[in-house]
Parts: C-alpha cells; structure tokens; sequence
C-alpha cells in the first residue's frame, strides 16, 4: 500500500514537474526584438459618412508603391455610442514597420468632439500594443477637425504615442463659413474676418498644440469662381493656418488643382495622395530626424 502511495505520489510530482517546464521553458515566446520593436504608423482617418473604405484608394496607392515601404496593417471602427469601443480587425506582423491604419465609425459623425474622442482610443490602443515612438495622422474633411481637437487636448500626454506630422485633408474648421470680404491670401494672413462658435475654440486653444507637430493644409480647387471644394470652402480649409504660424509649428497649405478636386473625390486624388506619400513617408531613410 505504502508503495503504491510512493509510485503515485512521485507519479504527481512527476507530472507537476513537467508542467512548469513546459511552461515556463519549453513555450514558445517571440523573440524580445518582435515583440517591442519599434513601429510608425500612419493613421487614415475617414470623414463624415464613418466609412473606412473611404481611405481604400489613398492606402492602397501608398502601400502599393515600394518607396514608402508602407504596408496595410490595421482597420479600426470605432463605435462612438458605446463608450468609444473598437473593432480592430488586420494584424501588423513583424515585417510591418510602417503599417497603415484605416479608420472608421460604425455611425457617421461630422462632431469634431467623437472624432477627437475616437483618436484618444485608438492612440491608447495602439499603445499599449505597439511599441510606436511616434506616429502620423491624416484626417479628412470632419475627421481633420477632429485631429486638430485631439492635438489641442491630448498633443502633450506622453501616456499617448506621440505625433509627428498631421494632414489635413479638406478639413473642417470654420462651420463652412465662407469669406465674401476676403481673398484667401488674407484669410492665411489674417485669419477669417466671419468666425463661428465652432472657430472660436481653435481661436481660444490654439497654444495648446505642441510646437513640434509638423501640420500640412491640403483643399480642392473644385469651384475656382466661389473658391470651393463643391463643399467646404478653401477659407474654412485653411482657417486654422495662421494659427498654427502664430504657435510656432511648422506648417504648409496647398491647393489643389485639376480634376478629382470635389470633396467626395479628394481622397481619390493622385495630386493629393503624391503629397500625403511626400509627407508622411520621407521620414523612412532616416525616421528620427
């Protein structure tokens, strides 16, 4: 009896024994460099129907052409309703060092405050998944007024992947609030003379935004004649421009010409997406510069 308590005994001990090792030492773990290695992606942020696929076109020509070595990583649809939870579908693996990110809503919005909200997620996501020393962000039409809020209220939280450069691609700023008084040379000079409630936050909070983002302003030249994208008009586009000269960032305006040019086709436009590639991806022979 006493021997067959001993047999089951070493028998468990046995068996324990085995378990931790397979455990902690026969598990397969990624190798450290895999798991903490540094990637910086570009974030592809929609407007206000929510759709992700509204950025397909842009991200399929970046990732297509080898120069930016650019590969699709991940799509993230962000449920603004439901405590700003997120759907992450796609995967970075470790050959994706510059991944791109789609984003989209599961309601469309043109509320800069659920944009800015959607980026806090995400940001926080992709933090503590990613090792990401920085990252950088597109937002088109509502989705680049949103960006902007995001900058002004979490630009400086370094519990937050940073930003280096921002796109903003027919961006909302000024309820688009056309400029009947003014040229657009004045408005980039001046500022807007006609400012909504909705201006007068940037107006109030615009040294809020971290001196170091570099920022680029890009509009369509849909409708010369009434100076328009067929939607939002080019003094809204570029309102914030010399706000962001006034805060010391680095920071050029655009306007794009020929066909594409409306607002729906802007994020098809082979001008626009050459200079989102220039911007965006020169970092990639030497990224920390």
């Amino acid at each position: 009896m006493k021997k067959n308590i001993s047999l089951i005994v070493s028998f468990i001990g046995v068996f324990i024994f085995g378990v931790i090792i397979g455990r902690f030492i026969l598990a397969p773990h990624p190798p450290l460099a895999d798991d903490n290695r540094p990637v910086y992606p570009t974030i592809y942020i929609t407007g206000s129907d929510g759709k992700a696929s509204t950025m397909n076109t842009m991200v399929n020509d970046v990732t297509s052409d080898r120069d930016t070595r650019a590969r699709k990583g991940l799509t993230i649809v962000v449920d603004t309703d439901n405590n700003y939870s997120l759907k992450v579908t796609g995967k970075i693996d470790k050959h994706n060092t510059y991944p791109t990110i789609e984003v989209g809503m599961v309601k469309g919005t043109n509320n800069s405050l659920k944009y800015e909200g959607s980026l806090k997620a995400i940001m926080s996501y992709l933090g503590k998944h990613y090792n990401i020393p920085y990252a950088n962000v597109l937002g088109y039409s509502a989705g680049g007024s949103g960006v902007y809020r995001y900058l002004i209220e979490y630009g400086y939280d370094r519990s937050l992947p940073p930003i280096k450069k921002w796109v903003s691609l027919d961006g909302q700023f000024n309820a688009s609030t056309p400029q009947p008084d003014q040229t657009l040379a004045q408005v980039l000079t001046d500022g807007p003379k006609v400012k909504t409630k909705y201006y007068d936050y940037w107006l109030q909070n615009y040294e809020r935004v971290d001196k170091s983002i570099q920022a680029v302003l890009l509009a369509g030249d849909y409708d010369s004649e009434k100076q328009t994208d067929g939607t939002v008009p080019w003094a809204d586009s570029f309102s914030i421009y010399r706000l962001l000269m006034k805060n010391g960032n680095s920071v050029v305006h655009y306007l794009i010409k020929g066909k594409d040019t409306s607002h729906a086709e802007m994020p098809h436009n082979k001008q626009a997406i050459n200079y989102i590639k220039a911007v965006s991806y020169t970092h990639l022979r030497a990224h920390e510069t």
